[in-house]
């Protein structure tokens, strides 16, 4: 027979014990995990612990900061964030235990807006280069972080993208390229957060005259036809249009010079016309030759047709002396 006072102490210190390894796997937990916060700005800390009857619940930090508390929890707001390596550690004393603490790394970061450099005026038909770089980046006191990565697109396009602070693209421009948004984007894993900013510049091309033709109506015309000429050209920005005639006699211009109309061509107006085009980056021409179909004269008709009558008539006296 097992004594009952001996038992009873038995499931006592057995509760006991349960009671105390309750109490002494209690935890302590901050809130965010691992904060993003850039150079300067604040963050908001809070700590919360499942310790029952605890004596001390405090923060241990380098810098100043407001502290609020409740049962259970204390919160730490820092309003300037001025080091680098800061790390808070939230405590937990109790009577009979050791104290517990556990500590937050704060991923201090530098992550400027990224810089887009390119060259104001592009020329159409040069090697031009665009550099899109962050001018300040730094994480934790690293000047040199390796979560980070750059491209530059344009439209859905990507044109080159590094893991990198920078980027460079070099490209051949084209006249029709005038207008179209080159982005750049950056990104930065800082902790558990990915952070991202981005620049875009317009592109902004000029260019000689290009594309130059010219159009008539006849390329082969008779006294009194009318003659109507067109010149044809792109360019950034537009051209101007000027002409070289074999005649200026009688020519007509309209539509900024592009158009020329001769109402009733002669044969002086027979010849070369040379369309000319000029803007600030270059010069371009075309032409075309035009020429002058003569009609026949009265008198070559004459020399036609005397030999004919002539003919006819000694054919005529011929019959008539034969049948004497």
């Amino acid at each position: 027979m097992i004594p009952v006072l001996p038992l009873n102490f038995a499931v006592l210190l057995i509760f006991w014990l349960h009671v105390v390894h309750f109490l002494d796997t209690c935890n302590v937990t901050i809130h965010p995990e691992a904060p993003a916060v850039e150079f300067g700005g604040s963050v908001n800390l809070n700590c919360t612990t499942t310790c029952a009857n605890y004596t001390r619940l405090e923060w241990e930090v380098s810098v100043e900061g407001g502290i609020q508390k409740g049962d259970g929890w204390i919160s730490l707001n820092i309003t300037n964030v001025s080091e680098w390596e800061l790390q808070p550690i939230c405590i937990v004393q109790r009577a009979g235990f050791d104290s517990l603490d556990t500590n937050v790394v704060i991923y201090v970061y530098q992550f400027s807006t990224p810089v887009l450099n390119l060259t104001s005026k592009i020329v159409a038909n040069h090697r031009e280069k665009i550099v899109c770089s962050i001018p300040s980046l730094k994480v934790r006191g690293s000047s040199s972080p390796s979560n980070v990565s750059i491209f530059l697109r344009k439209g859905s396009n990507i044109l080159k993208r590094e893991r990198s602070i920078s980027v460079e693209y070099s490209f051949l421009a084209k006249p029709q390229e005038d207008g179209d948004v080159i982005l750049c984007k950056a990104t930065l894993q800082v902790g558990s957060e990915v952070l991202q900013k981005s620049a875009n510049r317009t592109l902004k091309i000029v260019a000689s005259p290009y594309n130059v033709n010219i159009s008539t109506n006849f390329t082969v015309y008779k006294t009194g036809a009318a003659l109507v000429v067109k010149c044809h050209a792109e360019g950034k920005p537009f051209p101007e249009f000027s002409w070289d005639l074999p005649s200026q006699t009688g020519v007509e211009y309209s539509d900024n010079n592009k158009t020329i109309t001769i109402p009733s061509a002669q044969k002086y107006h027979n010849g070369t016309y040379r369309c000319l085009v000029h803007n600030v980056y270059g010069d371009g021409s075309t032409e075309v030759d035009i020429l002058y179909e003569e009609a026949p004269r009265s008198w070559v008709a004459v020399w036609v047709i005397v030999p004919v009558l002539v003919l006819g008539i000694l054919g005529t006296i011929c019959y008539c002396l034969k049948r004497r």
